[in-house]
């Protein structure tokens, strides 16, 4: 009897325990800070054809391609051509260790200029630098805008400074 006694107040505890849900750390979303921002109707283009290229690789991460979530681990990033296909992500001049300038994304041989200094608290964060909250990107391509097929797309990160860039890594897709 003694036995079933403490089982069942084990059993009363555990669900007692129940009441008080875990916290739960909810994954950063972007998306969720930004202002609503209207659409462009064709994407301007890019300000990085005049500069200087600087070798070695820009601080630079591409979060979507379309409808594709870290696209760079998820190569050839698959994403419908039919509608139109965001590019976003963050990227900074990691030598200055300060927002850049401005960011181009380069898509089938074209820069166009991405939206830039939107809300990032996570890269902030992780780099231990203040300066870099406002430090994402965003590029909607309209609908039609790429052919169908593969292509490559690179984020030109244009330094605090105005004069120079460096390139990403290329990150193959493809427009179905």
């Amino acid at each position: 009897m003694r036995v079933a006694t403490i089982w069942a107040m084990a059993g009363l505890l555990m669900l007692a325990g129940c009441d008080r849900p875990k916290p739960r750390t909810v994954p950063f979303d972007p998306m969720a800070l930004a202002p609503a921002e209207p659409e462009p109707a064709a994407p301007v283009t890019g300000l990085s054809g005049s500069l200087l290229r600087l070798s070695g690789r820009a601080a630079a991460v591409v979060d979507h391609i379309g409808i594709v979530v870290d696209p760079l681990n998820h190569p050839p990033a698959a994403t419908p051509a039919d509608q139109p296909i965001l590019i976003d992500g963050f990227a900074f001049d990691d030598v200055a260790k300060a927002p850049a300038r401005a960011v181009d994304v380069v898509v089938a041989g074209q820069a166009f200029a991405a939206a830039y200094g939107r809300v990032r608290p996570d890269v902030a964060a992780f780099h231990k630098t203040p300066a870099l909250s406002a430090v994402g990107f965003r590029l909607v391509l309209p609908a039609g805008a790429l052919a169908l097929g593969s292509h490559s797309l690179t984020v030109r990160v244009i330094a605090a400074d105005g004069k120079t860039y460096r390139e990403s890594a290329p990150i193959p897709f493809v427009a179905q």
